[in-house]
């Protein structure tokens, strides 16, 4: 399958991915019917579900596909994509879904050792035999699907989750010494660490064959339990690819807190920003590698999101906060600012009960609501600089976006000291309870679409247009001040839906409801369509 910036369904269109992972212990339960209800309020397309290698593979060599089938028929049923989680011998670092035959054996299937040659509880990437079952049966979850999805509802595969060590930098086990004393593979050493103590890995003139301290300094254990996870995962994918032929993803602890020190702040090895170049040059099977986010202040969430959306890797979260009005302002700000490709929030089923939404999943849920609202207008203009985050932080009355032919001025309802200020209909018309979100943090999505066209989908947030002077104006504040340089002289205000890719107008807004400010109702899209031919003689 060919790969761009989107992941793509199987006719090889671009698909922005919006939806819910469940709970752990959710899948092959009653559980899985509550998490689609869920991707259903929050208006996703996407379910995220783990596959259990204890339950693939009760007995060794004895395979029971079931789940993976329930899986895919549940999501097929509901009209959504699928992507499996394999939770095999890596989970969050620990190994606790591996088969009892590997818990019973560890003489065999070997668990990491830390400095002091105690056993933590992660297995061991440097034991071949662990590697060999874990990729054997990853690739009969792979045959099963090749075979029984022949629909495209598994839209990629997620390769392990969270994978790392825990409670130790890397293995120190006899046979991991052995192999950290050789030398560093000549594809990494020109390979540099941010702060790792050395500019550049590999001087002219000197000996190439440096150990993995020369090169990465202080950064040498993660480097090396990088590399050998990531040549670890490698195998699993390449694996996995000779028997179906989708993108295979990795999701990520990610390092954006404390002291960003390995097996302190998060599990040690995996591909989080530090390493990452060691892992794409190592493990070139990978899709890309996606940050789960759990961070609700922003300054932490934007750190994560410049982090982990590289020109080598788009921005795909595969996991975040599925609740708080923290998480419903990011969503935006990573889909907006920073070309997100797809979003999904963690424990489908904690956002609703009696299949409804809880309250603290609302504000989430309507942000993934305008994500799945504008995806044909996100896929159209990622990295154009047309796609703008309107979102109301704390103590703010109004926000200012500056575009190439307007000047936009929003305003939030719910901090505004003078709310009959501002002129213009309120009431939503289209809602059954006839009312707006004025009491809601604001937020909007904005995509210009160029030559005076807006779609606009949020809440809680009215907006005025200003058409910019042109450079050689000479008489700005003149024509900033006509009548015919804002928003009244525009030729249609609509509110309806994408099909598809067609726009499909429900109802034509004019008068009260669209003169002086536009105010964005919870639930709807507006295209609005300003008069850019406008003759100032």
């Amino acid at each position: 399958m060919a790969f761009n910036d989107f992941l793509q369904n199987r006719k090889g269109e671009p698909v922005f991915l919006t939806g819910l992972q469940c709970h752990n212990s959710s899948s092959g339960t009653e559980m899985i019917d509550r998490t689609i209800s869920a991707v259903r309020l929050y208006g996703g397309n996407l379910i995220e579900a783990p596959v259990y290698w204890c339950d693939i593979e009760p007995e060794k060599d004895v395979y029971d596909m079931s789940l993976v089938r329930s899986l895919a028929d549940k999501a097929k049923e509901a009209g959504l994509y699928l992507i499996p989680l394999w939770f095999g011998a890596s989970k969050n670092g620990l190994f606790t879904y591996a088969p009892e035959y590997i818990k019973r054996n560890p003489e065999v299937y070997r668990l990491a050792r830390n400095f002091a040659g105690i056993p933590v509880e992660s297995l061991s990437p440097h034991c071949r035999a662990t590697l060999e079952r874990d990729k054997k049966a990853f690739a009969r979850v792979m045959e099963f699907l090749a075979e029984y999805d022949k629909d495209g509802t598994v839209i990629a595969v997620q390769v392990e989750n969270e994978v790392g060590l825990v409670h130790t930098d890397r293995d120190y086990s006899e046979e991991a010494e052995y192999e950290y004393r050789q030398p560093v593979p000549e594809n990494l050493w020109n390979v540099v660490l941010e702060d790792s103590g050395r500019e550049v890995s590999c001087p002219a003139g000197q000996n190439r064959r440096h150990s993995w301290a020369d090169i990465f300094g202080r950064h040498a254990n993660e480097a090396f339990c990088a590399w050998k996870h990531a040549s670890y995962i490698q195998e699993m994918t390449e694996a996995g690819k000779e028997k179906f032929q989708v993108p295979y993803l990795m999701n990520v602890s990610i390092e954006i807190n404390e002291c960003e020190a390995p097996a302190l702040c998060y599990v040690s090895g995996g591909p989080v920003s530090r390493v990452m170049d060691i892992w794409k040059i190592t493990a070139p099977g990978i899709t890309l590698f996606g940050p789960d986010i759990y961070l609700p202040a922003e300054r932490d969430y934007r750190k994560a999101c410049r982090a982990y959306a590289r020109p080598d890797n788009p921005l795909f979260i595969p996991e975040t906060l599925n609740g708080g009005v923290g998480a419903a302002m990011n969503i935006l700000i990573a889909a907006a600012e920073y070309g997100a490709i797809g979003i999904c929030c963690f424990g489908a089923e904690s956002g609703i009960a009696g299949g409804k939404l809880l309250p603290e999943a609302r504000e989430a849920a309507m942000s993934m609501n305008i994500l799945s609202s504008l995806a044909p207008l996100l896929i159209k203009y990622r990295g154009t600089g047309r796609v703008h985050a309107v979102t109301q932080a704390e103590f703010s009355q109004w926000q200012y976006i500056k575009t190439e032919e307007y000047h936009i001025a929003a305003r939030f309802l719910s901090n505004d000291p003078k709310p009959q200020h501002y002129f213009g209909s309120r009431i939503n018309l289209n809602a059954p309870e006839n009312g707006s979100c004025m009491t809601c943090r604001g937020r909007c999505l904005i995509i210009d679409c160029g030559q005076g066209e807006f779609y606009l989908a949020g809440a809680g947030v009215c907006f005025s247009f200003l058409r910019r002077p042109e450079i050689e104006d000479r008489i700005p504040y003149a024509h900033l001040t006509s009548c015919l340089s804002g928003q009244l002289n525009f030729l249609s205000i609509e509110e309806g839906h994408f099909d598809g890719n067609t726009w499909v107008c429900e109802y034509k807004r004019n008068g009260d409801e669209a003169n002086y400010q536009l105010y964005v109702h919870e639930g709807s899209v507006i295209r609005v369509r300003l008069n850019t031919d406008i003759k100032w003689e």
